[in-house]
């Protein structure tokens, strides 16, 4: 940034500052990056530049992969037919809150086929198919409510105890209430149109092999 200011480029000049997927750190239990929970999944992003005015948040919902389009969008210039990201200028410039309405996870670095979720709005499902079979768990959380996505294990006293935190009634894994059973089976539908989308080769114990 010095040095762009000292090249007299820095107001024309756009600046990107990013990362890798985040850390658990002992949250759920957690020390590494193997899970699709929010801590670990989202990353930091900050951008400046012409146009975008100071101090603002978005959603965004976007991915690195939409990196590249933005830029080429910002020069003016269409993306390589291989991008496959979004431009997420409209984002930047404040037109739009979010570029896409959905946002899909995965991770197999272990045993197939591993795990998948979809976030659409406040809803999240995450699923496990894991150790060959041995896991297989479905979680559902609504983020405004639980946005730590705290599970039945973060309720317990000695928790409390340690952090503080007293999570509330709906702070909790919700994908065997009764009361959420059309919104699981919504974002399980949605879940396997993405994996469709994307080519996903691999399908989970619960869902058509097609």
């Amino acid at each position: 940034m010095k040095k762009l200011k000292a090249m007299g480029e820095l107001n024309n000049t756009y600046v990107f500052y990013t990362a890798d997927h985040g850390m658990a750190i002992g949250r759920h239990g957690l020390q590494g990056k193997q899970n699709l929970y929010e801590h670990t999944w989202r990353v930091p992003f900050f951008a400046k530049g012409p146009g975008i005015k100071p101090g603002t948040r978005a959603l965004g919902n976007v991915y690195l992969l939409d990196v590249m389009a933005t830029f080429c969008d910002i020069a003016g210039f269409k993306a390589p037919d291989t991008c496959e990201g979004i431009s997420f200028k409209p984002v930047l410039m404040g037109k739009k809150e979010t570029v896409r309405d959905v946002l899909y996870g995965v991770y197999c670095g272990g045993t197939k086929p591993g795990m998948r979720s979809v976030r659409k709005g406040d809803w999240k499902l995450i699923k496990y198919d894991v150790l060959n079979g041995k896991v297989r768990e479905t979680q559902l959380f609504n983020l405004k409510e639980n946005p730590n996505e705290y599970l039945a294990q973060n309720h317990e006293s000695k928790v409390k105890e340690l952090t503080g935190a007293k999570p509330e009634t709906g702070q909790r894994n919700l994908a065997n209430d009764p009361k959420h059973a059309a919104k699981l089976k919504e974002m399980e539908a949605l879940l396997l149109s993405e994996m469709r989308r994307l080519g996903d080769p691999h399908r989970l114990w619960d869902q058509n092999a097609k």
